[in-house]
């Protein structure tokens, strides 16, 4: 869960969508994307009003036009390595300009703006990501750096519709649980205990029968 301050809520919403990684789904105009957006963030305590949302696409997109007549700023930036690049620098500058706000970073690899977005959480901005359900998955050495600074993170399917982000209290719960047990049996194990550890384990297990 986040914690959202007044501070927060009032603060300017800067949201960068590679609309080519994070496609509309089928059966969706993009104004309603946009809308399903800013509900889900309304949902997190940020006013739609002070979200604005940069659409990354290349020129070809069937949905550039759709985005134009809905008053949806569309960006023709080319491949992924040119809308990367785009990215990068407009929430760059964006982040200069509005100072202690939130960027919102929709990408199939959100690792690859990790050190930026750093950067912008060491100066107390909120950062939130979002990734579509098949998106490539990073090992856990190369994610660790963003997950240590995310807000909240959204899988792209859900977000599209208004959806909930992920609930970050699962991996919390697992390590928080699994901490203690290793805690408790290596004492255990180096204070001498191996001769309870192994005549409680089999009275347990005997007992359950």
């Amino acid at each position: 869960m986040s914690s959202l301050t007044s501070e927060n809520a009032e603060a300017k919403v800067g949201v960068f969508w590679d609309v080519e990684e994070c496609p509309v789904p089928d059966g969706m105009e993009p104004s309603l994307v946009c809308e399903n957006i800013k509900l889900a963030l309304e949902k997190k305590g940020y006013r739609p009003c002070n979200v604005s949302i940069r659409v990354y696409g290349e020129k070809t997109n069937k949905f550039k036009d759709d985005f134009l007549l809905a008053d949806i700023m569309f960006l023709p930036a080319g491949d992924a390595r040119a809308r990367y690049m785009r990215m990068g620098d407009d929430f760059f500058c964006w982040g200069f300009d509005n100072r202690k706000s939130t960027l919102m970073v929709m990408s199939r690899d959100s690792t690859e703006f990790a050190s930026s977005l750093t950067m912008y959480k060491n100066l107390n901005f909120n950062i939130l990501v979002a990734q579509p359900e098949n998106a490539h998955k990073r090992c856990p050495d190369c994610r660790r750096p963003l997950e240590m600074i995310i807000t909240d993170e959204w899988i792209w399917e859900s977000l599209s519709a208004g959806g909930d982000p992920i609930t970050k209290t699962q991996e919390p719960d697992l390590s928080a649980e699994g901490d203690p047990i290793t805690k408790t049996q290596e004492p255990n194990l180096s204070a001498g205990g191996d001769p309870i550890t192994q005549t409680q384990e089999p009275d347990l297990c005997y007992s359950s029968h």
